[in-house]
């Protein structure tokens, strides 16, 4: 038989490579003669489109890592590059990663749809059928309902995509780990803020309508490259309790030293958001891991810190020169504070109005900035200034029910499995940061509207998932450890 002829794989392969390199040589050549870029920008990416095509093919929880990163700096960015649509770019990540998932399952058989099937999804599954329901409401509005498909469906997917593709304790931990980063990043524009100052886009937003709500008689509010200082100082109140308990546990010394080094700027980065809401975060964090660790020296040492903070803001003057504690120490005092009062006195108005409306307005159709330019009637006039205040709005007094029940009962369920079914030290520590700040930052949405903005609801609906799949993090850590 004559071989001649014969080129094994790897030299076809080595030849393919070698024509398509000077194929793309040949075509960046000719997009440069022509001076067509965007043609040049197109082969000089195309390599790398395909290797991350083939990468994530491969590893599909690089999905859950993109999600995580364009959800963190979204809204940072349309300060600077103005992008219409802007939620359509997530819906877009999540019916890629749902696709992806469907793909996996049925090429590799690798997906473990058990996983998803937990409290969490039954709930985000109910919640998400009452909202379609709504748009039978009488007094709804299409518009309203198809711009509120955020609130309506992403917390269903979040908690899907994060319980199939998150089933490894080393990605838990790199999730953390990519968390941090971020916090740093929101910590050093916000210092970028205060001691350089706003740069040209930031200062076009001040002068856009910002400055009303941010460069006040009190003191400047920095809000980093979050939507505003409410959102801004809740998540890095948040972040540093999820990385201040986490950091009590992480074997890694140097690790361990670096969460503590970002939650405490993390905590001082949230006084200068000027956001007295926000202060409830660390302090509802603290009072639910004092019950979580079931350690008698956690709850002396936690009741101690807040019964101190309590005091010094409540009952002292010390440091009432500096504007971020001065404003802060307003939230100890809300019957003295003027923007409380008139929140009462919107509230009890809207509780008057809504009597005899038990499934609410409809959707979009509160005063949250979005109702307002969908249609002028009582509700959309009046601001709601919380999360809590814009379900019941929209929804009524039973999807506030279905809501707050179902995050609060996740919480539950959540303290329960740490407390009881949860054995490895370091596991346990990373999941109750992550609880203690999603509650923190759920007891801090009813005085702000932070909670359904980029990024909250994303970190909050992902952590949330790894909590109820704890148990199978520690049993891989189990299996591990008796190897």
């Amino acid at each position: 038989m004559d071989n001649s002829n014969y080129i094994p794989g790897e030299t076809r392969s080595v030849k393919l490579l070698y024509l398509l390199i000077l194929v793309g040589l040949v075509g960046i050549l000719m997009a440069l003669l022509s001076m067509n870029i965007p043609l040049f920008a197109v082969i000089i990416t195309f390599p790398f489109i395909c290797t991350g095509g083939i990468l994530i093919l491969r590893y599909p929880q690089l999905m859950l890592f993109i999600i995580f990163t364009i959800n963190y700096f979204i809204l940072g960015i349309t300060r600077y590059i103005p992008i219409e649509g802007i939620s359509i770019i997530m819906d877009i990540l999540y019916v890629l990663t749902l696709i992806l998932i469907i793909i996996q399952s049925a090429l590799y058989h690798n997906i473990e749809w058990k996983r998803c099937f937990h409290l969490l999804s039954a709930f985000s599954l109910l919640w998400a059928s009452y909202c379609i329901l709504e748009i039978m409401n009488p007094s709804a509005l299409l518009d309203g309902w198809i711009l509120s498909r955020g609130l309506i469906i992403n917390g269903l997917i979040i908690t899907v995509i994060t319980s199939l593709l998150c089933t490894k304790y080393k990605i838990l931990k790199a999730i953390l780990f990519t968390y941090s980063l971020f916090t740093v990043l929101a910590i050093l524009k916000t210092f970028m803020q205060k001691y350089v100052g706003f740069d040209t886009f930031e200062t076009r937003w001040l002068n856009n309508g910002g400055a009303t709500t941010h460069l006040i008689h009190s003191g400047i509010r920095y809000f980093s490259f979050f939507t505003d200082a409410s959102n801004m100082g809740s998540n890095m109140g948040g972040a540093g309790i999820v990385l201040g308990i986490a950091s009590l546990y992480i074997r890694n010394r140097t690790l361990k030293i670096y969460y503590v080094i970002v939650a405490i700027v993390s905590l001082y980065t949230m006084m200068l958001s000027g956001t007295r809401g926000a202060i409830i975060v660390p302090l509802a964090g603290i009072a639910l891991y004092t019950v979580v660790s079931k350690q008698t020296r956690s709850i002396i040492l936690g009741s101690i810190s807040l019964a101190l903070v309590y005091v010094f803001f409540a009952f002292t003057m010390i440091g009432q020169s500096n504007s971020s504690i001065r404003r802060m120490r307003t939230a100890f005092k809300p019957s003295e504070d003027a923007s409380y009062i008139v929140r009462k006195e919107n509230q009890r108005k809207l509780k008057e109005y809504l009597k005899y409306k038990p499934f609410g307005e409809g959707l979009g159709l509160s005063g949250d900035g979005l109702g307002v330019k969908l249609s002028k009637r009582f509700t959309t006039s009046i601001p709601t200034d919380s999360w809590y205040v814009k379900i019941w709005v929209e929804t009524g007094i039973i999807g506030l029910i279905i809501y707050m029940g179902m995050v609060l009962i996740t919480i539950g369920r959540g303290s329960w499995i740490l407390m009881f079914n949860i054995h490895d030290p370091e596991l346990k520590g990373i999941l109750t940061g992550w609880l203690c700040a999603i509650f923190g930052m759920f007891m801090s949405a009813y005085g702000n509207s932070f909670w359904g903005q980029f990024p909250t609801m994303v970190i909050a609906f992902m952590g949330m998932s790894f909590i109820l799949n704890g148990k199978y993090f520690d049993k891989e850590l189990s299996n591990y450890t008796n190897l």
